[in-house]
C-alpha cells in the first residue's frame, strides 16, 4: 500500500488496492482528472499516467518529488528543521520532549513554525512548503484567500514512517511515465484523441460532504462532470468516478439517479475527522462507479 507524504484531502490510501483491483488488466494510459497525490495512478502497475489538477501548490509538490531523490529531499528537510529549531525526534528521541496530553509537540515547535510559516509565505520555497506539511496539522496542504499557507502547527514531527513515505513516494512517482497538466476539468483537450486502453479515473470534491476542499464544489460542476462521463461513454472510452452518496444524513440525489445506468461498486467506511479538542467518527458510503 503506498502513501503519501501530503495529506491531501480525499487521498485514497486506506482504499486504494479495492479501486484498483476494479482496473482492466489492459489499460495502458491512465488520465486522473482531480488528481491530488495521485495514489491511485502511481499505485498501480500502469505506466503512462496523465495528472492534472487545478490546484498549483499540489502539482509543484509532484514534480518536487518527480525531479529530486528521496535522500536529497530529506537532507535539505533536515536543514531547515535544524535552522528554524524544530524538533526532530528521529535523531534526538522522544524522551527529549515529554509530550503533553492532546498536545503532542505542538507547543514546542509553534514559534518556529509560525516562522517557518512567515517566510515560506514570503519566499514560496518547495522546500520550506515540505518541511510545512510534516510540521503543519494533520500534514494538511491549505491556503487561503491571499494565497498564504495557512495550517496551525501540529502534533508530530519528522518521524521514521513519515520518512519512509517519502521515499516510497518518489520511488513510485519517478518509476512512471508522467504528463502534468493545469486545467479546468470540462477543458475539452483533456479528454482529445485517446485510445481505447485508456481509463479515466475521477475523484472531484464531494457534494455533500463539509471539508473545504469542497465547499466550492456546485451542483453545476457535478452535473457538468456527469455529462462528461456520458460523452466519455457514449466514445466507448472506459471511466471509474470515485464519490459518496451519504454522508451524516446528507445524500447526493444527483448522483444516485444518474449511477442507476452504470456499475456501482459499494465501499462502506468511516472517517475521522480530527481537531484539537475532538474526533469525529462520520459515517459515509463511498462507492466507485465505472462503464465497464
Amino acid at each position: 500500500m503506498l502513501y503519501s507524504p501530503i495529506n491531501y484531502q480525499g487521498n485514497k490510501s486506506r482504499i486504494s488496492e479495492k479501486i484498483i483491483s476494479l482496473i482492466p488488466s489492459n489499460i495502458e494510459n491512465i488520465h486522473e482528472i482531480f488528481c491530488g497525490s495521485a495514489i491511485i495512478s502511481l499505485a498501480s502497475n500502469i505506466k503512462n499516467v496523465y495528472l492534472n489538477d487545478k490546484n498549483t501548490y499540489i502539482l509543484e509538490l509532484l514534480r518536487y518529488f518527480q525531479e529530486n531523490k528521496a535522500e536529497n529531499i530529506i537532507k535539505i528537510a533536515d536543514s531547515i528543521i535544524n535552522e528554524y529549531g524544530l524538533t526532530n525526534t528521529f535523531y534526538e528521541g522522544k524522551e527529549k520532549y515529554p509530550e503533553k496530553r492532546h498536545e503532542g509537540l505542538s507547543l514546542y515547535n509553534k514559534d518556529s513554525f509560525n516562522k517557518l510559516k512567515e517566510d515560506y509565505n514570503k519566499d514560496k520555497d518547495i522546500n520550506k512548503l515540505f518541511v510545512l506539511l510534516i510540521y503543519g496539522f494533520n500534514h494538511y496542504l491549505r491556503f487561503n484567500s491571499k494565497d498564504e499557507y495557512n495550517v496551525p502547527v501540529g502534533k508530530t514531527d519528522f518521524v521514521d514512517s513519515l520518512r519512509k513515505r517519502t521515499v516510497d513516494y518518489c520511488l513510485a512517482i519517478q518509476k512512471k511515465s508522467i504528463e502534468i497538466t493545469n486545467l479546468d476539468f470540462r477543458d475539452s483537450s483533456l479528454y482529445k484523441d485517446k485510445g481505447l486502453n485508456d481509463l479515466y479515473y475521477f475523484d472531484p470534491p464531494y457534494l455533500i460532504t463539509v471539508a473545504p476542499y469542497n465547499s466550492f464544489w456546485s451542483e453545476k460542476d457535478e452535473i457538468d462532470l456527469l455529462h462528461i462521463l456520458d460523452n466519455l461513454n457514449d466514445k466507448g472510452q472506459k471511466f471509474m468516478l470515485s464519490n459518496v452518496i451519504e454522508s451524516n444524513g446528507k445524500e447526493n440525489k444527483i448522483l444516485k439517479e444518474w449511477m442507476k445506468k452504470y456499475n456501482v461498486h459499494y465501499i462502506k467506511r468511516q472517517y475521522l475527522n480530527s481537531s484539537y479538542h475532538k474526533k469525529n467518527l462520520s459515517n459515509a458510503i463511498e462507492i466507485v462507479i465505472t462503464n465497464f
